[in-house]
């Protein structure tokens, strides 16, 4: 499934703020009030060679200014303050480094809600909810040590969640339960987006292991300058 990124990056604002756009053919685009408010103001995705900015619908123009002038000098270096946000959004479009066999050696389908409640005591609930799925995980001994899935999505995309037992990292399964996550949401004919803060670096690092290749570096700002 090939989509250009200004499309991947409505497709993962959408899926991760509940919000609604229209489609990216300018630089500047406004969320649809019809659809739920984000929590920023202002959200800039630096694309290649372009910048998109995407605004909450009101945002008068006064304030556009100041946070147009606020994000010049956060690009030019000046440290974060509070209200700011900065993400990698990534795209899978690479050979992962372990194989689907070999995934499929590590890591299953979780559909025992038991193992989900000993892993995150109060968590089934949220796991087994129809926008979770699909899941997948490791479990050794009878216990769930790192499950994958949609932690947010739409009809057209979902989004990774993945979490792994402290005890467990580094020993492939969180990589092998994103494989298998990832197939089956192509499977399913939509797009699977990975997400994690900018200064994330363990995530980051299983995002490109697991084939996936940053395709937007965002900044959201909650706060007038």
């Amino acid at each position: 499934m090939l989509l250009n990124d200004r499309t991947l990056l409505r497709l993962h604002l959408e899926a991760v703020w509940n919000i609604q756009l229209p489609l990216i053919t300018y630089t500047h685009v406004n969320v649809l009030a019809s659809g739920y408010p984000p929590p920023w103001l202002l959200y800039v995705a630096q694309m290649a060679d372009e910048y998109i900015y995407v605004w909450r619908s009101n945002v008068d123009a006064s304030s556009r200014q100041a946070l147009l002038k606020y994000m010049a000098q956060i690009y030019s270096g000046q440290p974060d303050k509070r209200g700011i946000e900065r993400e990698v959004a990534l795209k899978f479009v690479d050979q992962p480094a372990m194989t689907q066999a070999q995934a499929q050696q590590l890591a299953q389908p979780i559909t025992d809600q038991s193992v989900v409640e000993e892993f995150q005591p109060g968590a089934s609930h949220y796991f087994f909810e129809r926008s979770r799925a699909p899941l997948f995980g490791t479990i050794r001994d009878g216990r769930l040590l790192s499950i994958a899935h949609s932690s947010r999505s739409t009809s057209e995309a979902c989004e990774l969640g993945i979490e792994t037992h402290p005890e467990a990292r580094r020993r492939g399964y969180a990589l092998a339960a994103t494989i298998l996550w990832t197939q089956a949401v192509l499977q399913e004919n939509l797009v699977p987006i990975y997400s994690a803060l900018a200064d994330n670096a363990a995530s980051l690092a299983l995002a490109d292991a697991a084939g996936y290749r940053a395709f937007a570096h965002g900044t959201s700002i909650t706060n007038l300058p």
